[in-house]
Parts: structure tokens; sequence; C-alpha cells
């Protein structure tokens, strides 16, 4: 947003949350007065679904939980509202018309916010807010991606904010359990046959090490790529 100067009328850009400023023509002092009604504010960001791909799963993984399948992102600028209460604390909201998977949030995200400029969101959806609640401060668009992902036999929804990539989620797949997996046994089984078989086939110390060697790294090549895949799906 841009203010003028009222000594010498040069134009000055004007942030969010700021309350005075100094002409960058002049230097003269300026008091930014408040508009009536809350603050409109957007938090622009550059889509990115893979980061959030990559964030879904390992928020998944630090709670022990399975792996997400078929992950299915949807992007879009929610408004949230920022509303105190009588006692003076505050509460981000998400605005009625606005998904329901996009919850409540515990804080709302840092970031470079911007006046609010439907432009700013570039070829991304905004979503609209049908009204404001008493007491709001503040409205914020925010980016939220809305995942879909399939898990342990059953399908879940989470929100992902961008730029802070916080994680909103009601529901999500039990622990892992933390049984004996005896695929893993099976191929570790084999695995010790086959360089016990390498070991008595080879004729000298050397060419028992360079075979062993080159046998482990196509096996660890092996589970590499194998992980690359299952991430993929």
């Amino acid at each position: 947003m841009q203010v003028k100067c009222n000594l010498c009328g040069g134009g000055n850009t004007v942030h969010p949350g700021q309350k005075m400023l100094f002409c960058s023509f002049c230097g003269s002092a300026l008091t930014i007065e408040k508009k009536k009604g809350p603050e409109h504010l957007i938090l622009p960001h550059k889509r990115n679904d893979k980061h959030a791909g990559e964030t879904l799963r390992s928020w998944l993984l630090s709670k022990n939980r399975p792996q997400p399948k078929n992950i299915k992102l949807e992007f879009s600028y929610l408004p949230f509202l920022m509303i105190e209460d009588d006692k003076g604390k505050t509460a981000t909201v998400h605005a009625a018309g606005a998904p329901a998977i996009a919850g409540n949030l515990p804080y709302p995200p840092a970031g470079n916010y911007r006046f609010f400029d439907e432009t700013l969101a570039g070829e991304e959806k905004v979503v609209q807010f049908e009204r404001i609640e008493e007491g709001t401060l503040r409205i914020l668009h925010l980016p939220v991606y809305a995942a879909q992902y399939s898990a342990a036999g059953g399908h879940w929804e989470a929100s992902i904010i961008g730029e802070s990539w916080q994680m909103l989620s009601d529901e999500i797949p039990d622990e892992r359990s933390a049984d004996l997996d005896f695929k893993h046994v099976f191929f570790a089984a084999c695995l010790f046959m086959v360089y016990l078989i390498i070991g008595k086939a080879a004729p000298s110390a050397l060419s028992r090490f360079a075979l062993i060697f080159t046998a482990g790294s196509l096996g660890f090549l092996g589970y590499f790529l194998r992980t690359k895949l299952v991430k993929k799906t």
C-alpha cells in the first residue's frame, strides 16, 4: 500500500502492521492512520506440490505412522480470521465459507504478509469468505495444500500450510506395529546364505573380499531403488 508524504508528496510503501515510517524522499516522520475494520492480508507462496508431499511423509514418519500412498493435493488461498475475545486472547479460525478441512490454526504462520491483492496469488485459486465474525482483528488469506491419501487400509485427509509447512489433521492412521517383519528376516537370511556361498567359492581372501563387496553394493543399490519407487507411489 502506498501513502503520500504530507510535506513533499512523495509516495511511500506501507507494510502490514506498520504504524509509523520516515519518508524516503524528505525524511519526514509519517503516522499511519488505521482504517476502520480488520486488516486484510495475504501470504504469497510459490506452489510446490513435491515439497508438500515430502512434508506429509516426514510428518507421518515422525509419528511412527504408515507411509502415505496415492497422495492427491489441491492448493488454494483459504481465509482465516484472527479473533480477539473479551479477555484479550486471540485465536485463528477458518472463516465461514472456507472448506472444513482447513480446521483452525494454533498460531498463524510467519512470513512476508502483504496487504490483500488477489493478483499476488498468481493463477492459484482464492477462496472467498461469507462473513466476518465479531472481534476479528485481521483476515488472513493463507496458502493451504489440502491432501488426501491412503494408508493402513483407510483414506485420510490433512492440510499443509505453505511457507511454514505446518501440518493440520483431525485424524491420522494408527501407529505402525512393532511386530517382526518376516519378509525382512527372510531377505536377510537369503543374503547371508549368498555371502556364505561366495566365501566358499572364492579362491583367496582378496577375491573373497572383492566378491562380497560387489554383492553387498548391488544389494544396497537394489534396496535404494526399491525405497525410491515406494516413496513415489
